[in-house]
Formats: C-alpha cells, sequence, structure tokens
C-alpha cells in the first residue's frame, strides 16, 4: 500500500504540485493580478473546456443524471449534519457558512481536471468535466446562497450565478451534442486548443492563489473541514457509488474526484459576500496541502479495488 501510494503521488500528484509550485514562485516574484487570472479561468479556459467536454461525451444522459447523484447527494446529507452539529457548538453563522461550503464543494477544475487526466487519461478527462459542470453549477448557486444567508443577505444572492457562464455553456453544449452540429474545423481547432490549455493555466492559477493564502489556520474551525472534505466525503460518496453500482467506473472518478481540497470559488465567494474569508481562505489551503497525501492513497485503495 505505502509503496503504491508513493508512486502514484509521483506519477499523478507530483506533476500537479510541481506546476502550482512554480505559479506560486512566480507569483511571489512577478505578483500576479490574481483577480485577471481567476477571470480568465472563469470566463475562458473551463468554460471552453467544459463545452468540448460536455458536447463530444458519448456517456448516456442516464448516466450522467447518476453522476450528478452521487455528486450531490453526500453533499446535502452532510450538508444537514454539519449545520446542525456546529450550531449545537456554538459556532456563528458566518462560520457555519463557510465551514460547511468549505467541507463540501471541492476543487474539481483547477486541481480535479490534471489529476483525473493523469489517473484515468483522456476519458478520465471527460468524465471530470461532467463532475466540473455540477460542481460549478452547485457551488456557484448553492454556495453563493448558503453564504449569502450566513451574512443575512438571503437567497437574493443566488442571483449571482447567473452571470457566470457555465449554465449557458452546459445548455449550448447539450444542444450541440444532440442536434450533432458540426462546427466550423477553424472554430473547433480553437475550441481545441483553448481547452488543452486549460490544466497548466488552472495550476499556475491554483498556486498563485495559495501562495497569497498561506497562513497558520484556526484549528478549530479548520480541523472540522479538513476531515470532513478530505476524508468523510470520499467515505459517503463512496458509499453512495456502491449503493448505485456504480463500480469500477465512473464510480472510482466520483470517488477520487470528492477527496480533492475545497474549491477556490469558495474563496472568492466568501469575499463577494462579505463572509468569513479567513476561515474560506485556510481551508483552501491546508485542504490542498492535506490532499497531496489523502488523495494518493484513496487513489491507491481504489487500484487496489480494481478501478
Amino acid at each position: 500500500m505505502i509503496a503504491s501510494a508513493a508512486h502514484i503521488f509521483v506519477s499523478v500528484l507530483l506533476p500537479v504540485l510541481v506546476i502550482a509550485g512554480m505559479g506560486a514562485l512566480i507569483h511571489r516574484w512577478q505578483q500576479f493580478d490574481l483577480r485577471s487570472l481567476v477571470s480568465i479561468n472563469l470566463y475562458l479556459f473551463v468554460p471552453v473546456f467544459l463545452f468540448r467536454a460536455v458536447s463530444t461525451s458519448t456517456m448516456p444522459w442516464s448516466e450522467v443524471g447518476l453522476i450528478g447523484v452521487v455528486v450531490l447527494t453526500p453533499m446535502a446529507v452532510l450538508g444537514i449534519v454539519m449545520t446542525f452539529v456546529l450550531r449545537r457548538f456554538g459556532y456563528d453563522h458566518s462560520a457555519i457558512a463557510s465551514m460547511v461550503v468549505g467541507s463540501l464543494f471541492f476543487n474539481a477544475a483547477n486541481f480535479g481536471i490534471p489529476v483525473a487526466i493523469l489517473a484515468f487519461g483522456e476519458e478520465g478527462g471527460r468524465t471530470q468535466a461532467l463532475i466540473v459542470m455540477f460542481m460549478n453549477l452547485t457551488v456557484f448557486l448553492v454556495g453563493y446562497t448558503v453564504l449569502a444567508i450566513g451574512q443575512g443577505r438571503g437567497a437574493r444572492g443566488a442571483l449571482g450565478f447567473f452571470k457566470l457562464p457555465f449554465l449557458y455553456v452546459v445548455i449550448l453544449a447539450i444542444i450541440q451534442r444532440e442536434t450533432a452540429i458540426r462546427l466550423p474545423a477553424w472554430l473547433d481547432d480553437c475550441i481545441r486548443i483553448i481547452a488543452q490549455g486549460l490544466v497548466p493555466v488552472a495550476l499556475v492559477t491554483l498556486g498563485a492563489q495559495l501562495s497569497a493564502q498561506g497562513r497558520w489556520p484556526c484549528w478549530s474551525r479548520v480541523g472540522p473541514v479538513m476531515i470532513i472534505k478530505l476524508m468523510v466525503l470520499p467515505a459517503v460518496t463512496a458509499v453512495t457509488v456502491w449503493l448505485l453500482g456504480l463500480w469500477p467506473q465512473p464510480g472510482a472518478q466520483l470517488i477520487l474526484a470528492s477527496a480533492g481540497p475545497t474549491a477556490i470559488n469558495t474563496l472568492l465567494l466568501a469575499v463577494e459576500v462579505e463572509g468569513d474569508a479567513e476561515t474560506a481562505a485556510e481551508s483552501v489551503f491546508w485542504t490542498t496541502l492535506g490532499s497531496a497525501l489523502t488523495v494518493a492513497i484513496i487513489l491507491a485503495i481504489l487500484r487496489g479495488l480494481g478501478a
């Protein structure tokens, strides 16, 4: 097990961490404009990758629906349990919102796509794109709403979701897939080139953002987030996969995706609604560091079980 986890760390996770580390070092030296980097990812690379992956996917819609169930069910169950438990322990509403969102919304794009491609190949990237689709639609709708409610703003905070391109890109991709409309060759080439550029740009962005966030955390808040995000959520996802009969694929990839670190978008949303951005930033940073170990172990277990 140890040898297998070490091999997976070197072959799958180390390239991810090295490229992200380069982004962190260059940011320390040159001071990237993080808002511009994030905008490039949110409005260009991720939407184009998502469009290409969804429009070219041959996965039956019934299986796509099951992927959505596996992504959303553990989040709903754990979200309810966490909210109840954290209230009993006396956390304030803003902290509860940041801790719940930080525990349940994982980095499916910047971290998840490179790991999926390295672990499962090009087909893994296509499946991961569907996970990204569900995660982005959820984090910007549900996550935004939870954080806004935590600040006493009510559900109107969810309206910010409709300013982002993901919903519209998914609709266009589904139309293109179902109608089999052939895009002009030059446009298809543009989409392919941009989609292929997502991984390095996303990892450099991830490194730059983490470089700006590193700090010693408030463990009473970040500790529970790390345990739930890196261990409990993958375990509950594994149970859901087993109950729905999705093993080995795409079940193994869903479990691996759920083991990823807290989504950076949770920090962006916390800042946007003036919520507990400190807890959000610490959750992103420390779950990313912790995931270097836990993802390697979980992938070793999955491969040992025949994934």
